[in-house]
This record gives structure tokens, C-alpha cells and sequence, in this order.
């Protein structure tokens, strides 16, 4: 009975309590040594109270990996948590001691990410940053530089999180390591988009791809690759390379049975349907995304790019709760960089319900956010939002109503005189920032907005200028629903 365990175990000194558990730990590796991943939990727990705390930090780390491959992301945590705490129990002052602090953050580093929590992955790599910095082990010291880059990207410091990665690159290529390499490669896939460094970034993710296919047990590795490559496609416009790329993971993922390279594989997928101008399609496929992940931060993932598909449909209620909802995860676990850009999409809502003033200033914010964190190609993306929403106040539409005159009259008697020009300069500065770097799908749809703009004004030579340059652009990047689009408007002038 477990009461009588109790009193027995109580009445034992400290001293053969922790030599009994000691004895137990070492039968039960010598008896189950086929069988161990069964025994993790049990191990750790009987060496937590034995003497052997490297075995137990062993243990414990060994439990909270196998709860993170059961998508336990909670569990696994605290498993990582006790580890540390078990670690600290002892001064940290061998190389030995101080190489399996390290292993241990790299190893909860995961963990963290698949929770979303990037502020506490933050302070947990800078507590031990001057270790890593001091760092014996190399191998552990590129790695430890490797997700310290990719959790900075996150925060939206994408300068610091390229220099992070460029030196885990270097410290894998030193070494000839390809799992340093590939994760930096693959993380510097998205570090390198956001820049605006498009071939390079294209360049790092077929690199990593290549190094995944020589560590097929990782399948994080294979999979991020991927996803990396597919975000560049889709920030270029490149829809059906993105759409490729997730059938690819979806098929991955079945095979491995692993629902990760499922979200991502629903997301890419997406990603082709928007950037091909099909918003039902990826709306769907977002979904999907968001109906099988098991991990918190790929569940929000999944959203960021939903909630605009939910807009561009029409389903205005869905959009909102989204947005709020990736915005409050953002603002509580600092993912600034979705952050930034579910802000800005809630202007956009926000001026869908009447309140213009309120909207334009959010995008603005995003806007000015993006500039400052040098995101070239969102840069144009929000410079061309920026000028739809002046040219809806050109074009009109529907009558609007007394409250909406009431709750919008100053702002539209300041800027309704000039808002042909404020579109005209936006749409003309979204051209120029993605002509610059190369965001094809961002330089069409500018051309296409232009083209509609100068159409409402009854700028006709102008508005075909514009339509024909947005065919060209659609039909080299094969974005079907917005070549339609840009047609159906060319022909619309005659």
C-alpha cells in the first residue's frame, strides 16, 4: 500500500535512501538496457535522488525529448526545467559541467520553439551567452550561436539574427559538422528573405536541403529547409513553387507520421494558392494547417497567414478574432515579427468597420516597424496596402453612412483631396522597394492597383500602361488569379 511505503520510506536515513535509488537506477539500466526510452522517467527519477546527477540530468533530458517527439511540449519543458535545476545543484565550473549546460539549452531550445515562447528562449540564451562565448566544445558553441540567431529573427532583429547564423555557419563549416551547418542554412533561408537577399537565401535553403537528405533522422532539419525555400518563393510571388514544396511536406509528413512537417506542408500549400491570387483555395488550406497542429507556436503560424485569407474572402468576423489572436500571443510571448504584421492587418479591419484614422496609423506603424527592421520586400508589400487604402478613398463604392461620415469627416476632409497623389506615391514607392530586391508578386500587384487607380480618375492610356505591366509580371510568375485580374481590367478599357 502506498501509505506503508511512505512510513518504510520515511524512515529511512537520506544516506541509504540515495544509495537505494542509485541501486535502482543501475539495475534498471542493466535489466531494460534493450528497453530504456521505456524507462527514462523512472531513470531520472531514481537518480535525481541517488547520487548521480549527471545521470539524472541524462535522464531527464533524454524524457523530455521523448515527450516532445509525442508533441507533450508541456511536459517535455518541465522535464528540461528540472534538468537545469538539477545541474545548478552542483557549481558549473568544469568544461564538462559547463559543455552539458550547453547541450542542455540547445536541446530545450526546441522546445521552446515549438511553444512559442520566444522571450524566455531569449533570456535563457543570453544568461548563458558568455559560457557559450567561452565555449571548449565547438560543436555545442555553433550550435548554442545557431538558435540563438534563429530566436532573434523571431524578436524581429533580423540584422543581429544574420550575423548570429553567419557565425554557427562558419564554426559548422570549420568543423565539417552538417547538422550546424544545415540548421544554419536553413534558418538563414528566412533571415536572408526578410533582408531582401534572395539569392542567397534560395542559395542557404537548397544547401540545407542537401545537408538534410545526409541526416534523414532529423526531420526537423528536411522540413524547415523546405518551408524556408517555399517563404522565399512566396515573398517573390512565385506561387507554384511554393504549392509544389507543400505537396512535397504533405507527403513527407504521411509517410513519417509526423504532424509538424503536416502544419508546415498545409501552410506552403497556402502560401502558393495566395501568392497565385486563389484566396478560397489557400484559405482552406490554411485551415487545414491550423486544424492538425499539436504544437502552440505552429498552431499561430498557421493563423498569421489564415486571418488575411479570411479577409480577402469576405468572413470579416473569422479575420478579426485571428488577428486579435495571433496579436496577443505575439504581445505575450514576443514574436514581435508576426506581431508587426497581424498590427498591421488590424488596421486594415479596423478601417473595414469605419474607423479610417485608427487604420491607416496602424499600417503606418507596421510599415515603419518593417523599415526599421530592414524587411525589404514587406517593406513594398505594405507600401502597396498603404496605397490601396488611399486609392478605396479615390475609387468610393457604396453610399456610406451618417456614422461612418461622423466618425471619419476630419480625417476624410484632410486627406480625401489628396489621396489620388498619396496612392499614387505609394504604389510608385511599393514598385520601385520591390523592383530593387526582386518581390515579383508585390511589383504586379502594385502595377494592377496603379492601373485601377488611374482607371477611377479616367487616366486611361496610364491605367493600360499599368494593367499591361501587371500581365507580364503575372505571366512570368504563373499567378493565374491575379493575371485573370489584370486582364479582365486591361479589357475593361475598351
Amino acid at each position: 500500500h502506498a501509505l506503508t511505503q511512505e512510513v518504510v520510506y520515511n524512515g529511512l536515513l537520506k544516506k541509504e535512501r540515495r544509495k537505494i535509488h542509485d541501486q535502482i537506477g543501475h539495475v534498471v539500466e542493466e535489466m531494460f538496457k534493450d528497453r530504456l526510452p521505456e524507462f527514462y522517467e523512472t531513470l531520472a527519477f531514481h537518480f535525481k535522488n541517488g547520487h548521480s546527477m549527471e545521470k539524472a540530468v541524462h535522464y531527464l533530458m533524454k524524457a523530455g525529448e521523448k515527450s516532445l517527439r509525442r508533441y507533450s511540449v508541456d511536459e517535455s519543458h518541465q522535464s528540461y526545467k528540472e534538468a537545469l535545476e538539477v545541474l545548478r545543484q552542483k557549481s558549473i565550473e568544469t568544461r564538462e559541467d559547463k559543455a552539458l549546460l550547453i547541450q542542455l539549452i540547445i536541446d530545450w531550445a526546441l522546445v521552446y520553439y515549438y511553444r512559442g515562447d520566444f522571450i524566455g528562449l531569449t533570456e535563457l540564451l543570453e544568461s548563458q551567452a558568455d559560457i557559450a562565448d567561452a565555449l571548449y566544445d565547438k560543436a555545442k558553441q555553433g550550435m548554442f550561436y545557431a538558435w540563438f540567431g534563429n530566436v532573434l529573427y523571431f524578436r524581429e532583429r533580423i540584422k543581429d539574427s544574420y550575423k548570429y547564423l553567419l557565425r554557427a555557419l562558419e564554426i559548422g563549416q570549420k568543423l565539417n559538422d552538417p547538422k550546424i551547418e544545415g540548421y544554419a542554412c536553413s534558418w538563414l533561408t528566412f533571415t536572408c528573405t526578410d533582408l531582401g537577399y534572395f539569392d542567397k537565401a534560395i542559395n542557404y535553403g537548397l544547401r540545407a536541403h542537401g545537408l538534410a537528405e545526409k541526416l534523414p533522422e532529423d526531420q526537423y532539419l528536411y522540413f524547415k529547409a523546405l518551408a524556408g525555400l517555399s517563404y522565399t518563393y512566396f515573398c517573390q510571388g512565385y506561387g507554384k513553387k511554393c504549392s509544389q514544396i507543400g505537396k512535397e511536406l504533405l507527403d513527407y509528413g504521411k509517410r513519417h507520421s509526423n504532424i509538424r512537417c503536416l502544419v508546415v506542408g498545409h501552410i506552403c500549400v497556402g502560401q502558393g494558392y495566395t501568392a497565385g491570387g486563389d484566396p478560397q483555395t489557400a484559405m482552406e488550406s490554411f485551415e487545414q494547417g491550423v486544424a492538425v497542429a499539436a504544437d502552440p507556436f505552429y498552431s499561430q503560424w498557421a493563423k498569421t497567414f489564415l486571418a488575411p485569407s479570411y479577409l480577402s474572402n469576405k468572413q470579416l468576423p473569422e479575420a478579426e478574432k485571428a488577428f486579435h489572436e495571433v496579436r496577443s500571443y505575439t504581445n505575450a510571448y514576443g514574436c514581435e515579427l508576426i506581431g508587426a504584421y497581424a498590427a498591421g492587418w488590424l488596421g486594415i479591419v479596423a478601417i473595414i468597420k469605419g474607423n479610417l484614422s485608427k487604420g491607416i496609423k496602424l499600417v503606418e506603424e507596421t510599415r515603419q516597424s518593417v523599415k526599421i527592421s530592414e524587411r525589404k520586400g514587406w517593406l513594398a508589400f505594405w507600401e502597396n496596402m498603404l496605397g490601396t487604402l488611399y486609392m478605396q478613398m479615390v475609387q468610393g463604392g457604396e453610399k456610406p453612412s451618417l456614422s461612418f461620415l461622423a466618425k471619419n469627416i476630419g480625417f476624410i476632409i484632410k486627406n480625401d483631396p489628396q489621396a489620388d497623389r498619396k496612392a499614387k506615391v505609394h504604389f510608385n514607392k511599393a514598385i520601385e522597394q520591390a523592383n530593387e530586391v526582386g518581390v515579383k508578386g508585390t511589383i504586379g500587384q502594385a502595377y494592377l492597383n496603379l492601373g485601377l487607380l488611374h482607371k477611377a480618375k479616367n487616366r486611361i492610356d496610364q491605367a493600360r500602361e499599368s494593367f499591361i505591366e501587371a500581365i507580364k509580371i503575372f505571366e512570368e510568375t504563373e499567378a493565374e488569379g491575379f493575371l485573370k485580374q489584370a486582364k479582365d481590367a486591361l479589357q475593361s478599357l475598351k
